[in-house]
C-alpha cells in the first residue's frame, strides 16, 4: 500500500487466538450487536461523475499536496533561469538614469512566463545566471496606466537571488511512492470512493452504547499520546492541568467525550461488519500489516523507536489498521461503482 493512511502507528503487536476457536483481538471482543445498529452497508452506489465524489477526491488531492510538497519548490543557487522557474530577484527600474516609483523590490518572487511583467522582462531573465546582476532596456507600453511612464524607455537593473524550481507532476508522484501519473489516480479514485462508502454508513449506522473495557483502552492510548506530544513540546500533565484549573478526573472525562467516544464511533462500526460478515484478523496478517508500516516510516527516513511508539499510541493500532483494510476492501468490492 503507497499511501500512508495514518502517522499513528506502534511496534510489537501480538494476537492469540484461544484454544476453543474463538477469535481473540485488543478490541471490541464482545457481542457488538449490542452496541452497534447498522446501517445498509453492502451495494452503496458511488457515482464517479457526481459533485460529491468530485469534491472528495479533490480534497485527497489537496491534502497529498499540502502534506507532501508538490508546491513546496526547492531553491537551487546553481544554474540558469528557465522558462516556467520562480526566480527571487531584486531589481531597480530607472528612467533616465533616475529610479522611479514602484519600480524598486527586494527578494521578489516571479514566475517566469506568467507575463505578470511589461514584454522583454521575464523573458530576459531566462538563461541568465543564478546569482549574477543584468541590465533590462525595455520600453512601457504606450497604453500603460502611469502616464509618466506610457511608452518610456526604461533599464531595470535586475539581480537573480535564487530560483525555485516546481517539482514536475512526475516527480511529485514519485516521491510519493507512485510508479505513473495513473497509478497515482487510480488510487486516488479509489480512496475517494471509499471515503464515500465510508461517510455514508456512518451516518446510517447508530452506536447504543459503549463498551466499558474498550473505553479504558482506547482513552489510556489517548493519553499516553497526549503526554508524549507534551513531553515533545517541553511541559506535562501536571502543568496543563493547573494552566487550565482543570483536575485529572475532568479532564479525562473530556478526553473520553472529545477524542476517545468519536474515535470508537468509527472503529466500532468496522468491527462490526467485520464480525457480521464472518470476517476475522490473524497474528500473521497484523505482523505484516506492522512490517509494511515500518518499511514505509524506513523509506521515508523515520528511526523506528519500538518502545517509544509502544508507549505514545497503545497497542491496537495495527489490529484496526488491519481490520480497517480488510472491510473496506470488502465494501469496496460489494459496492456499486458508476
Amino acid at each position: 500500500m503507497k499511501r500512508i493512511f495514518s502517522l499513528v502507528m506502534i511496534l510489537g503487536l501480538i494476537l492469540t487466538l484461544c484454544s476453543c476457536g474463538k477469535q481473540e483481538r485488543i478490541l471490541y471482543n464482545v457481542d457488538l450487536d449490542k452496541y452497534v445498529e447498522l446501517g445498509e452497508y453492502k451495494g452503496i452506489n458511488v457515482d464517479t461523475s457526481s459533485k460529491e465524489y468530485k469534491e472528495v477526491y479533490d480534497s485527497l488531492v489537496l491534502d497529498d499536496v499540502i502534506n507532501n510538497g508538490l508546491n513546496h519548490e526547492e531553491e537551487e543557487t546553481k544554474g540558469t533561469v528557465k522558462d516556467g522557474d520562480i526566480a527571487n530577484i531584486n531589481y531597480i527600474g530607472k528612467k533616465d538614469g533616475v529610479a522611479f516609483e514602484g519600480g524598486t523590490a527586494d527578494n521578489y518572487d516571479l514566475t517566469i512566463g506568467s507575463n505578470s511583467f511589461i514584454d522583454g522582462f521575464e523573458d530576459g531573465l531566462i538563461g541568465v545566471e543564478i546569482g549574477d546582476t543584468v541590465d533590462l532596456n525595455l520600453k512601457f507600453p504606450k497604453d500603460y496606466g502611469n502616464k509618466e511612464l506610457s511608452g518610456a524607455e526604461v533599464v531595470f537593473t535586475v539581480k537573480v537571488n535564487y530560483v525555485k524550481a516546481a517539482k514536475t507532476p512526475e516527480e511529485f508522484y514519485s516521491e510519493l511512492g507512485y510508479d505513473s501519473v495513473e497509478d497515482y489516480n487510480s488510487e486516488t479514485k479509489s480512496a475517494a470512493v471509499k471515503q464515500i462508502i465510508f461517510e455514508r454508513i456512518a451516518k446510517n449506522s447508530k452506536i447504543k452504547e459503549y463498551p466499558a473495557d474498550d473505553v479504558e483502552t482506547v482513552k489510556q492510548s489517548v493519553l499516553n499520546m497526549i503526554e508524549f506530544e507534551m513531553e515533545n513540546s517541553g511541559t506535562t500533565l501536571e502543568d496543563y492541568l493547573k494552566q487550565n484549573g482543570q483536575t485529572q478526573k475532568q479532564f479525562e472525562k473530556n478526553v473520553i467525550s472529545q477524542q476517545v467516544e468519536p474515535l470508537m464511533e468509527m472503529q466500532m462500526i468496522w468491527y462490526a461488519i467485520l464480525d457480521n460478515e464472518g470476517m476475522s484478523v490473524t497474528k500473521e496478517e497484523v505482523n505484516k500489516e506492522a512490517e509494511n508500516t515500518i518499511a514505509q516510516y524506513k523509506q521515508q527516513g523515520y528511526t523506528i523507536d519500538e518502545e517509544l511508539f509502544k508507549r505514545a499510541y497503545g497497542e491496537y493500532v495495527f489490529e484496526y489498521q488491519n481490520v480497517l483494510s480488510k472491510v473496506m476492501g470488502f465494501l469496496y468490492e460489494n459496492a456499486k461503482i458508476s
